[in-house]
């Protein structure tokens, strides 16, 4: 029995569980899977940190790729400024210097022979002339509304020596208006020393607004037929769109009333109209300034009208004046049908 039992314990094998984890090969396929375990894991964390490192990476050089354009676009951006700054500041000096020498050219000494010798020089002169005139402040030379004054009486001074016997003064405020008497008195104080006290031109103010006109020193009240050598108009913003809108409303409430037929609104009763009211168009209209500027002068008025103003000047001066005249002698004007 006891030979038996220990050859059949011997021929007894073990479990194949038992076999499988006790072997080899159950060792080496547990180990194989739990490195594939482990693998799958951080294979998967791996290629989730690559792609998290790409967007970084991405994002990364976008900004800086923003960095790099915003530095050169504000590089190139003060480079022209700097370029053009140079430029405008060379020009700038290049216009004053160019208005120093015409100043010393021109230069009329308040000799009105100077100033006729100036002007028999040029082909033809302009029958109206128009200048544009801004009140400076107070605080610079030749500011406030006495520094208007003086600028305006000065021009009157020039375009009578230079035997224009019409001229328009325009500013914006009307300040030479509302200063009319003043301003008189001025031009009579300028004109006495230009020809002296004993030999002053007459000339009239005439104020179309409030339809006024006053004769040298006497009242506007006169009716007598005077004989000037210059007839000066003063202008303001009152006279521009204004009076063109006042004149279509009046012309509307004739209309209406039926004292003016439609078709009698025609562009040479508007035009003659607008000439009653503000004067005839002038053929040639300075600027005093720096760079042209109407400021509101009447629009229908400068149909035809040749400019001038010099660039960077902000004085009046008599170099404007009389390039004014030689522009005006050497222009050519074409009128359409």
């Amino acid at each position: 029995m006891g030979t038996f039992e220990s050859k059949g314990a011997m021929r007894r094998t073990a479990p194949p569980e038992a076999s499988v984890m006790n072997g080899t090969e159950g060792k080496y396929s547990k180990l194989k899977a739990l490195q594939a375990l482990i693998g799958s894991l951080f294979s998967g964390k791996s290629d989730a940190g690559e792609s998290l490192g790409n967007e970084e990476n991405k994002t990364f050089w976008k900004k800086q790729k923003s960095k790099i354009q915003y530095s050169i676009y504000k590089v190139l951006l003060v480079t022209l400024y700097l370029v053009y700054g140079c430029y405008r500041y060379c020009q700038y000096e290049w216009n004053k210097m160019k208005i120093r020498m015409l100043n010393i050219i021109y230069n009329p000494s308040n000799t009105p022979q100077l100033i006729r010798q100036d002007v028999t020089k040029l082909e033809k002169i302009p029958k109206r002339l128009a200048a544009i005139l801004e009140m400076k402040s107070e605080s610079h030379v030749g500011g406030g509304s006495q520094g208007l004054m003086n600028d305006g009486s000065e021009i009157v001074c020039w375009t009578v020596s230079a035997g224009i016997k019409h001229l328009v003064l325009y500013d914006y405020d009307g300040v030479l208006k509302k200063n009319v008497q003043d301003f008189r008195k001025d031009i009579r104080n300028k004109l006495s020393k230009y020809f002296g006290t004993s030999h002053i031109p007459k000339y009239a103010v005439r104020i179309p607004h409030l339809n006024k006109i006053y004769f040298n020193d006497k009242d506007s009240s006169s009716t007598e037929n005077h004989k000037v050598a210059i007839e000066i108009s003063l202008l303001s913003n009152r006279d521009g769109r204004e009076t063109i809108v006042d004149l279509t409303r009046t012309m509307a409430d004739l209309c209406a009333s039926k004292e003016l037929k439609l078709g009698d609104i025609t562009m040479s009763l508007v035009d003659k109209e607008l000439v009653h009211l503000v004067g005839p168009e002038p053929d040639l209209l300075l600027y005093f300034g720096p760079c042209l500027d109407l400021q509101g002068f009447p629009p229908w008025h400068i149909r035809l009208t040749e400019l001038h103003w010099e660039e960077d000047n902000h004085d009046v001066i008599y170099s404007v004046f009389i390039r004014g005249l030689q522009k005006y002698a050497t222009c050519k004007i074409n009128v359409g049908k």
